[in-house]
């Protein structure tokens, strides 16, 4: 029970971070910028998707727990609505699917164990923030997100912060850093203390240049520093 237990939390802190990546890398590829004050505006009017879509990921995550980060890649994927997929490639094999309702978890050939997102309030609610996103509505993220951005089209980083009581227990902020047209780094902040960096697009695929990276140089090369 403790094992399952384990695996359903590990994955729906991922299965969060893997929405907002998967939603940020794949939708901001095309995005239109404009300069500050409309800039979330101008982000967001853009990121309306025709699915399938998907984006290669690494992932570290820093945790009180551990002795040293924990690195995983893969490739994330939307195909649409609420039916969302994380697959893990390195340093395991799993998949966590998020659809219909339901979140559901397999590490290699092992059991597949399910959970209602009725049971899963943080991933339940970060996703119907980003289907807002995915559908460009942003009053709807607004519900879910106190929104904002700075930069240009040169570097830019833009940061959602939890309104709700409930997603604010578990969440600090979720910030996005990218240049051009193109999203490079998503950076978690837990309630804990905890926090993970995710590289999605190019930056997945070029790597990361330490077996353990520290967490303020990863940050800085997210932010082109």
């Amino acid at each position: 029970m403790r094992n399952r237990r384990s695996v359903m939390s590990s994955s729906v802190r991922a299965l969060r971070d893997a929405l907002a990546a998967l939603v940020l890398g794949v939708a901001m590829a095309t995005t239109a910028f404009a300069a500050a004050p409309g800039f979330v505006d101008a982000l967001l009017a853009g990121m309306a998707r025709t699915p399938p879509a998907s984006t290669p990921f690494v992932q570290v995550s820093y945790r009180g727990v551990l002795d040293r980060p924990l690195v995983v890649s893969g490739t994330l994927h939307w195909f649409g609505g609420d039916r969302m997929q994380r697959d893990i490639d390195k340093p395991f094999r799993e998949t966590a699917k998020i659809g219909d309702g339901e979140l559901s978890v397999q590490r290699g050939n092992g059991k597949v164990h399910r959970v209602s997102l009725a049971r899963a309030p943080q991933a339940g609610a970060v996703l119907a923030g980003f289907r807002a996103m995915l559908g460009g509505d942003a009053a709807a993220l607004r519900k879910e997100f106190m929104l904002s951005a700075q930069g240009d089209d040169t570097n830019w980083t833009m940061t959602l912060v939890p309104r709700t009581g409930q997603l604010k227990q578990k969440l600090v902020s979720i910030a996005v850093d990218g240049r051009g047209h193109e999203a490079r780094c998503l950076v978690v902040q837990d309630a804990n203390g905890d926090s993970s960096i995710m590289l999605v697009g190019a930056m997945a695929e070029q790597g990361l240049h330490s077996a353990t990276p520290q967490e303020p140089v990863l940050v800085a090369r997210c932010r082109g520093q």
